[in-house]
């Protein structure tokens, strides 16, 4: 019988799936890493992003591989079945603060880009309240609709994307890279590992949503998880090449919304002017996919960790609790640039991918498998945390 305790009966296909990781990926960084790795590696950003690309297809296919030893369950059970009692309750509340942490931030960056750049006399608060009440009942509608809805968001995403490449394409200046490796390859290295930590080690929310993956649909993860992640290097590489072309890279260094600012110079003949607003409308969807999705995981985590039978009646405590952790977070623009490159980095990489690593090196160690009962039994279990 499964172990399928912690999620609910509800199934994504591998496509939605590979929609969400792309919308997660987007969501918050679209608008944040470009920034941070041209501040790291300079002119030679682009070179980083290319070479990063082997290590973000490698770590989705490791969460793969972990849901392949062990089908039909989360990390949170699967660790309890390679580290015992304990330690699996001790990496399951370590998840639980990552995602806590990682909700805030979410809710944090959006609540400033709005008032920053859209709604500058409203007060934040008034935004995280209300921002969070949707992601409520996004949350409590439960995965199956956030799949749906994801499916929506991502192709407004693709379409917005190649609007802005393709009314920017003009101003491009390809001399705005030069010298080539002028520092060496150094700051290249030090940006990979701002990539690594910021989005690529936050890909671990896979891990509770593979599970959840129909079982006709499961021979087509590996395929679909690595289209997925060649768009979101690819998407990540095209815009990093357009702001350096065109803003340049102390524009883009300064600025704390680069792409935002970069969509300010369109203008085709004074008729096809403010695109910004569609790229500002199309980065809030895919920021509230990442924040809907991570207070969703948050919960499933928590309800394995106390054995609750549903996840639902956590959502609004949890609210509570990201809305006022989320206005405290950072003190200023230099501080939460500090934080991201310095702290959190090294932080997501530990749970993201160190953590599975470690969980991956003790199941092959010691041949854990775990068998799962295909003929329906995780069903019925499952479907008690929809009743």
């Amino acid at each position: 019988m499964s172990q399928l305790t912690d999620i609910n009966n509800t199934k994504i296909s591998a496509s939605q799936l590979a929609k969400l990781l792309y919308l997660y990926s987007i969501g918050s960084a679209v608008l944040i890493v470009p920034t941070m790795v041209t501040i790291v590696a300079k002119q030679d950003a682009w070179i980083t992003m290319l070479l990063v690309i082997p290590l973000q297809i490698l770590v989705p296919l490791l969460y793969i591989y972990l849901s392949e030893r062990f089908p039909n369950l989360s990390i949170a059970q699967y660790s309890e079945k390679l580290l015992g009692w304990f330690g699996g309750k001790l990496i399951t509340a370590l998840f639980v603060f990552y995602f806590l942490m990682l909700s805030s931030f979410v809710l944090n960056n959006i609540s400033e880009f709005l008032n920053l750049s859209v709604l500058p006399i409203t007060p934040p608060l008034f935004i995280n309240v209300t921002f969070m009440l949707v992601v409520l009942y996004g949350v409590f509608l439960g995965i199956e609709t956030i799949a749906r809805l994801g499916e929506i968001i991502y192709f407004w995403t693709i379409a917005v994307i190649i609007v802005v490449v393709l009314a920017l394409y003009n101003q491009f200046n390809i001399h705005r890279f030069e010298p080539l490796l002028y520092e060496g390859w150094l700051p290249i290295l030090r940006g990979m590992k701002v990539l690594m930590g910021f989005p690529v080690a936050e890909y671990v929310f896979m891990t509770l949503l593979l599970p959840m993956v129909k079982e006709e649909d499961r021979p087509k993860l590996k395929k679909s998880m690595v289209w997925s992640v060649i768009a979101i290097a690819a998407t990540g590489l095209i815009l990093v090449l357009l702001l350096q072309g065109v803003l340049g890279i102390f524009e883009t260094s300064r600025s704390q919304f680069a792409i935002f600012d970069m969509a300010k110079n369109i203008n085709i003949e004074e008729i096809v002017v403010r695109v910004e607003v569609l790229v500002a409308l199309v980065w809030i969807g895919s920021s509230f996919m990442k924040l809907v999705v991570c207070v969703y995981v948050l919960c499933l985590l928590t309800s394995k960790l106390f054995k609750l039978s549903n996840y639902r009646p956590i959502i609004l405590p949890y609210i509570a609790v990201i809305i006022p952790l989320s206005m405290t977070l950072y003190r200023n623009i230099g501080h939460a640039k500090h934080f991201s490159l310095n702290i959190w980095g090294p932080y997501s990489i530990l749970q993201g991918i160190v953590i599975p690593l470690l969980l991956f090196a003790i199941a092959v160690m010691f041949h854990r498998k775990h068998q799962y009962d295909s003929n329906g039994g995780g069903e019925k279990l499952a479907q008690k945390l929809e009743e």
